[in-house]
């Protein structure tokens, strides 16, 4: 195994940070669970900041960077490419098949819209009759995995579902009353905080919110509780502003922007929510909020319903409904037990289902098995 080595692909610039950030330390990871020595494992980027011995540059489509992966391949002993959201056809995976590495394809996003009937087996016969594509493919949920069974035709046989992991030692319950936000974002310490965290496009449904906001209001001026609400940048909760002008919600909602203290934002917070109207293949805030042990109200959308198991620890809502909505947080502030029972449940799905380590491990596998190698040694 000492001389076998692995290359993770990323087709972003290095030091992108963020999400990618979190999932290049996934990728590391798995790797040496895999059996690989970090002097084994290398990287690839669309763009190098900072050169290092085992950091290459290479952008999937770039003629100039393909030749210089062929190089690179005749000199080490690749036995498998880890890549994220590698589609194909792409140049570099004919490169890789004629130097025998296996190809795992870890995707972020939706691959296609689903097919159906024949021209879903126009797909599926497209499939066969390539010969460059990855040997395998992991998607972060079932409904992305669909786009490539049901929408490309790729067999079922060469995918895999891994969910995103999240850091449950980073994002964890207040077992006491903590209020961070409150304090941070001057809240009445007596309000319950409904948290969104995520981007502000029309597809995320942060207006869904915003009018459920209002109806709780017009209902009760006086209701115990403040939204706060993350994410947005540049302006973009102005359009929001505008919906609560002169509405009795106007001063019981925050947009707190852009954030790097989220996981004390959620630990202040009493429920979750991500009303969603737009296609959602998975959202690490949900499971970032599950970790932080907030009951959670999703969209009964795709990937983002799969977060969650409706009336265990969250409540699903039809997509768009505003009204479905203030009624569960209405219901979930009234309730004080259901509300610590879904607390305690989602946690505790967190360590069954989404932990970083479950993640890992289960990358670990994949990798061993595309590689032919034995099985990962145990964390």
């Amino acid at each position: 195994m000492k001389n076998n080595q692995i290359l993770l692909m990323f087709h972003c610039q290095q030091s992108t940070g963020y999400a990618i950030g979190v999932l290049e330390k996934v990728f590391f990871d798995a790797a040496k669970l895999a059996g690989y020595t970090e002097e084994n494992i290398f990287w690839s980027f669309s763009r190098v900041v900072n050169a290092e011995c085992n950091i290459i540059e290479c952008e999937y489509k770039n003629t100039a960077h393909i030749k210089q992966l062929e190089k690179f391949l005749s000199s080490h002993k690749i036995v498998t490419v880890l890549a994220f959201d590698l589609g194909y056809p792409a140049p570099i995976i004919g490169v890789l098949k004629k130097h025998k590495v296996k190809i795992v394809s870890y995707w972020g996003a939706s691959m296609s819209s689903l097919n159906s009937g024949l021209k879903l087996l126009i797909k599926k016969l497209e499939w066969f009759l390539r010969k460059n594509t990855p040997d395998y493919f992991v998607f972060e949920s079932i409904a992305m995995q669909l786009t490539a069974t049901h929408g490309r035709g790729v067999p079922k046989g060469n995918t895999e579902v891994i969910a995103l992991g999240v850091d449950t030692e980073r994002f964890y319950p207040a077992y006491e009353n903590y209020f961070y936000a409150h304090e941070r974002l001057q809240i009445s310490k007596n309000k319950k905080i409904i948290f969104y965290s995520g981007h502000m496009e029309e597809r995320k449904g942060v207006h869904i919110i915003v009018h459920a906001a209002v109806k709780l209001f017009d209902q009760d001026p006086k209701l115990p509780v403040h939204f706060v609400i993350c994410g947005n940048k540049d302006g973009e909760e102005t359009k929001f502003l505008n919906m609560l002008k002169d509405t009795s919600a106007q001063q019981h909602v925050t947009f707190a922007g852009y954030r790097t203290d989220i996981e004390h934002l959620m630990r202040s917070s009493c429920i979750g929510v991500i009303a969603s109207t737009g296609w959602d293949s998975f959202t690490m805030s949900s499971v970032e909020m599950m970790s932080s042990g907030l009951p959670l109200i999703v969209s009964n959308l795709q990937g983002l319903a799969e977060t969650i198991a409706n009336g265990v620890n969250g409540f699903h809502i039809t997509p768009g409904s505003s009204d479905m909505l203030a009624e569960r947080i209405l219901q979930l502030c009234n309730d004080d037990q259901l509300r610590r029972n879904f607390s305690n449940q989602s946690r505790e799905r967190v360590f069954n289902y989404f932990s970083r380590q479950i993640q890992v491990e289960l990358m670990a596998k994949t990798i061993t098995k595309l590689s032919g190698l034995t099985n990962p040694k145990p964390m």
